[in-house]
């Protein structure tokens, strides 16, 4: 229990920097000054003065400064200690279900770029081509320690191939970024796994978009950010893809 407890503080304090770079990358900061925009301190959304040490502690500052600047003191928003939360308690589902060892902490930070990709598409409707660069390259060592090259290089042409094709019958549906991030988690996954991932993804982003377009009129012209989703996947997969091949093995093919 003490160590998990361990592993959802240390997430917490990765989910206040990966958040905090997704609103940087959000509002733009990142593309006009990337150097600034990793390493400066924390400010205030509303007046811009820098946020304190203490009230940088993840949940904790939040929870004693009563989620308002010091400065100010207006309110700062409740998204900020929930990201921490739910990075958090993605460091304890990995370490719960991956372990605890080096491949794990890469499977962490590969998810917590994901969740990271998502946040950002949802802000802005795009997905950088910079976080899918540092997706791609942490990938690198999970495919090098299991040692499945052939299938990684699959799996990236499977779900470069199909999305490819999907963009030209449906032109608009997916955008260049998805299709990239698509690609580097096939290189990621490898084949099987891939289809796991385009089965997660693609189910849970069409009951959204149905639920979505009801709510809304039915209307051709919504657009809805789909990394969210792609990155459900992606996560999904990585904790219970192996449970999910296997249901299908024993329950649908009959091994």
């Amino acid at each position: 229990m003490i160590s998990y407890i361990l592993y959802f503080t240390a997430g917490t304090f990765a989910g206040s920097f990966f958040y905090t770079l997704a609103e940087r990358y959000s509002n733009g900061k990142m593309k006009e000054n990337p150097f600034k925009a990793l390493f400066s301190r924390s400010e205030c959304p509303s007046c811009g003065k820098n946020i304190s040490a203490f009230n940088l502690i993840p949940l904790i500052g939040f929870i004693f400064s009563k989620g308002k600047c010091a400065a100010c003191g207006n309110r700062i928003s409740f998204i900020y200690p929930a990201m921490e939360i739910l990075y958090g308690v993605l460091a304890v589902m990995i370490a719960r279900f991956q372990g605890t060892d080096l491949l794990s902490l890469f499977i962490y930070l590969i998810a917590a770029v994901s969740v990271t990709i998502a946040i950002v598409d949802i802000k802005t409707m795009m997905v950088p081509l910079s976080l899918n660069v540092i997706f791609f390259i942490l990938a690198l060592y999970p495919v090098i320690m299991h040692n499945n090259f052939t299938d990684s290089f699959y799996g990236f042409i499977f779900l470069t191939l199909f999305f490819l094709i999907i963009m030209f019958i449906f032109p608009g549906a997916f955008g260049g970024g998805d299709l990239k991030l698509y690609a580097a988690a096939g290189f990621l996954l490898g084949l099987e796994m891939s289809i796991v991932l385009l089965e997660v993804s693609l189910i849970s982003g069409a009951i959204f978009g149905v639920v979505w377009g009801a709510l809304n009129g039915w209307s051709f012209r919504i657009r809805i950010p789909f990394a969210p989703f792609i990155a459900a996947g992606i996560i999904i997969t990585l904790l219970f893809g192996n449970t999910i091949i296997l249901f299908y093995y024993r329950n649908i093919y009959g091994f």
